[in-house]
């Protein structure tokens, strides 16, 4: 037995789930949901299949637990990232932007688990109820604040719904940009971007004054 194995046999239930979860996010980083299984990742988590299946009804939960454990740790860097209270409404906004393309999040690895997750919620309705409820988590952080932003500028709010639209679909843009780049260049200037948006005046409609 690996002195790993004999280390963390005795680990309380949270824990032990975790550190499944954590040989997962591993196994699809590496290989893609289609080619989870127990096996594999009773193997990563130097663990048996009996706990896998002690802590995990089925591979579909375990896909539902990790998207979700994958998700917060991405929001909750980026909400962290806002701890420091003196910061202008655009240096928040900056700061939460870039906390989600920081060293960590974009890992190959990390990014290619993610992509993955998006790929599964296609085809498992658990799997796309949590993303979908973890997608407008982040979205509504990020709408608080460009909110923010905008009440700062003398144009107000404009069409403040839309923006964040835009701005949320160059962000999931920005994910599959890197995987297939790496190039943290364009990853600067998109935020720059994104942060020229939202400063930006509204649009005035054609016709309008």
């Amino acid at each position: 037995m690996s002195t790993t194995r004999t280390r963390t046999k005795n680990l309380p239930p949270e824990e032990r789930k975790k550190q499944i979860i954590i040989a997962a996010l591993t196994c699809l980083g590496r290989d893609g949901h289609a080619k989870l299984t127990a096996r594999k990742l009773a193997k990563e988590a130097q663990t048996s299949l009996g706990n896998i299946t002690y802590h995990f009804t089925d591979m579909r939960e375990i896909l539902v637990e990790t998207y979700r454990y994958a998700s917060r740790r991405l929001l909750e860097a980026s909400e962290s990232s806002l701890g420091t209270s003196d910061l202008s409404a655009q240096e928040r906004l900056r700061t939460f932007l870039e906390a989600g393309f920081s060293e960590e999040f974009l890992d190959k690895g990390y990014t290619a688990m993610r992509i993955d997750l998006w790929s599964a919620a296609l085809h498992y309705d658990e799997v796309r109820h949590v993303e979908r409820e973890l997608y407008q988590g982040y979205r509504d952080q990020l709408s608080n604040l460009i909110a923010a932003v905008r009440a700062e500028c003398s144009d107000g709010f404009g069409n403040h719904i839309s923006l964040v639209d835009v701005i949320m679909a160059t962000l999931d843009g920005l994910w599959l940009d890197w995987m297939r780049r790496e190039d943290n260049l364009s990853v600067r200037a998109a935020l720059d971007l994104c942060m020229q948006l939202a400063l930006a005046p509204p649009l005035t409609p054609e016709g309008g004054n």
